[in-house]
């Protein structure tokens, strides 16, 4: 607030109420100030009344004909710059304005606009619009005076109101241009210069790069110096060998010559003998002549013997021809010789495979008929035997010997009592055996040999009894081949196949329940049939539908029901021991599916006789594009018998050896078939 003309209060500041207009609208809104409002924005601006300014004694002329230019006092106190542009535009000058008498109305005008100018605050964000507010009270007030200008005067205000309102909004509109100008500017300077930067190190490799070339450059003139200098060598080397060679020639010529001319002479001796028989020979002749022939003798033999040397490793062409033909005949016969070598090795492979499957179904048969000759021993736990009903002829196993050929568990010389373990107790000892070494090889970090546990296990089970039970364990899971598990733990008990695969068996089948219980939202461990089969080719994505169905219809059949399946009865094993159809089956098809991607992988070597491992790891690739590197190197590792690290130091070994490393271990599909 500051104090008007008349000492009435009056405010400065304008207020804001909501609505525009076209036009300034003046308003009474006090006995003692005046409302207006300015077009196309929120502001009101209140102006005292003309009343408060002391009535003025008029004239006979109501505008007074003083010249206005006497006014600059009050616009050199405050804009000096201003003033001298009025007076120059006017023509006058300000220094002549005292000899005047300046009327009253104009004097109170003065009067107010310098207090209110003295008391204005000009170091204020808005200086400019409080200045011009004092200029637009004084000019209310002037208009409000002259009664007969102010329509025009009025209509002047306005449209520099309104234009002042448009400039405001447009410089509101240009305000975030300018800010997302400068935004703009920073973010393509910091372009500008993180590409100079790329450019400076651009430039710096080039740099690096030219002096590397330059270095590779001199290096290359210096072996190009090197090499022409060995070619002048050999150039000047071999002139001369051939030199050496021409007076050699020549010099041969020349012997040849001679070796003719002295048998000319011997013949033309000997005519001439037969001629003059009567004649006296010389014997000085002779003698010269023999000894020149001696000497042309001695000289031939050198150069026979230089002969040998020189061309004693040259054969003949057609000796050449003949031995070039002899081994063509040879490779090819070796060929054919190989190709029945391996048609009979693989007939020999089936013919070994089909022994031993038929000596097993022998010892099956055997074990079979001993099991109803024989009887249960008396004197042991109920718990771990069963008698059966039949009498035996004989009740020992005869034991192996102590060799270092005989398994360890197994030395034994002499009779063993013959138990008859019933396969119901050979499964309950073969998963406790299965669980302590899982146990025990999940505590050291490293896997155990299975005979070797199962040795100490023995040992520590049964003490004195431990090769009672070995023997009969051992030829109990011979006798019960037809149990996927018992036939399972035999192959690992003896080396054909590798403990990996029991496990990735007991991994698969929980990967399986898990799945299950993961989609059974109710927790009752029942789900629909559509839920079951949708959760198994979820579980297993590589199965193909024909597999899924045989897996629902193993389900179905086992429990008896076609619309809820039971999933947790599925996995329970039954009073013998052993798991029912729908593991059986997930087992089964466990193998055949590595079977199958066995017979892939060989079909992809093309009949190769020997193997490295970049060859095994392409055909791996090829089978199976998105196997993980680790489980490569793994897979490589058990074909080649050999640590991931040592890949690279394995030889080539024989593709059936690897094939069947890789069928006793635990192999399968990573990724979906082609």
């Amino acid at each position: 607030m500051s104090t008007g003309v008349g000492g009435r209060q009056k405010t400065l500041a304008p207020t804001s109420q909501g609505g525009t207009s076209s036009k300034l609208n003046v308003t009474a809104s006090a006995p003692a100030c005046l409302t207006y409002q300015l077009p196309g924005s929120d502001i009101k601006y209140h102006l005292p009344q003309k009343q408060i300014l002391p009535s003025v004694v008029k004239n006979d002329r109501y505008l007074s004909n003083w010249p206005g230019h006497v006014g600059g006092e009050i616009v050199q106190q405050k804009q000096t710059f201003h003033q001298s542009n009025v007076n120059r535009y006017h023509g006058f000058d300000s220094t002549n304005t005292n000899n005047f008498p300046k009327p009253r109305f104009l004097e109170q005008l003065e009067t107010h606009l310098r207090k209110e100018l003295q008391v204005l605050d000009m170091s204020g964000p808005n200086a400019q619009e409080v200045n011009l507010q004092a200029y637009r009270e004084v000019f209310e007030y002037f208009i409000e005076d002259l009664t007969t200008y102010k329509p025009l005067l009025s209509a002047i205000k306005n449209e520099y109101e309104i234009t002042l309102v448009h400039l405001r909004n447009r410089i509101r509109e240009l305000e975030p241009l300018q800010s997302m100008l400068v935004a703009t500017s920073e973010t393509c300077e910091q372009r500008i210069i993180a590409l100079r930067e790329e450019e400076r190190f651009e430039i710096q490799s080039l740099k690096d790069e030219k002096i590397q070339l330059l270095d590779r450059i001199d290096n290359l003139l210096r072996v190009q110096d090197s090499l022409e200098t060995q070619v002048s060598k050999l150039k000047e080397e071999l002139a001369a060998e051939y030199e050496r060679y021409r007076e050699q020639h020549d010099a041969r010529k020349l012997l040849i010559s001679d070796m003719n001319n002295l048998r000319y002479q011997q013949e033309w001796s000997k005519d001439s003998h037969k001629q003059e028989a009567e004649a006296v020979e010389d014997t000085v002749k002779l003698k010269l002549a023999l000894k020149v022939a001696r000497a042309d003798l001695k000289a031939l033999q050198m150069e026979l013997n230089a002969m040998k040397a020189e061309y004693g490793d040259v054969i003949p062409r057609r000796d050449f021809e003949a031995l070039d033909k002899n081994y063509s005949e040879l490779t090819e016969k070796n060929e054919s010789l190989q190709k029945q070598y391996f048609q009979m090795k693989q007939e020999y492979t089936t013919l070994l495979e089909v022994n031993e499957h038929i000596t097993l179904q022998r010892d099956k048969l055997s074990a079979e008929v001993e099991v109803f000759k024989t009887k249960m021993a008396v004197g042991l736990s109920l718990n771990q035997i069963e008698r059966t009903p039949v009498e035996a002829d004989e009740d020992y196993f005869e034991g192996l010997g102590t060799g270092e050929d005989v398994i360890v568990y197994l030395r034994h010389d002499g009779l063993i009592k013959n138990v008859n373990l019933a396969k119901k107790s050979i499964t309950q000892v073969l998963r406790e055996i299965w669980k302590e070494k899982t146990a025990a090889d999940l505590q050291s970090g490293t896997r155990s040999s299975l005979p070797e546990f199962f040795h100490n296990f023995l040992q520590k089970k049964y003490g004195d009894s431990a090769l009672l039970w070995a023997y009969n364990i051992y030829y109990g899971c011979r006798n019960h081949q037809k149990d996927e598990f018992i036939s399972l733990f035999f192959s690992i008990l003896n080396g054909i196949v590798d403990e990996s695969v029991y496990h990735g068996q007991i991994q698969h089948i929980s990967h399986v329940l898990k799945e299950l219980k993961s989609h059974d939202t109710s927790k009752k461990g029942i789900l629909s049939k559509q839920e079951f089969s949708q959760t198994l080719k979820t579980a297993l994505p590589n199965k193909n539908e024909k597999y899924i169905q045989q897996l629902i219809v193993a389900a179905t059949a086992e429990l008896g029901d076609d619309k809820k399946i039971k999933y947790n009865i599925l996995f329970e094993e039954n009073t013998e021991g052993t798991a029912g159809a729908f593991v059986a089956l997930l087992q089964s098809q466990y193998a055949a599916e590595k079977t199958k991607y066995l017979d892939e992988l060989r079909n992809t070597l093309e009949e190769k006789e020997e193997l490295t491992v970049a060859d095994l790891k392409r055909a791996f690739q090829e089978v199976d594009p998105s196997m993980d590197p680790q489980i490569l190197a793994t897979y490589l590792a058990q074909g080649f018998q050999t640590t991931k690290e040592q890949l690279d130091q394995a030889t080539a070994v024989d593709t059936d050896t690897v094939l069947d490393r890789l069928q006793a271990s635990d192999i399968k599909r990573i990724g979906p078939q082609k």
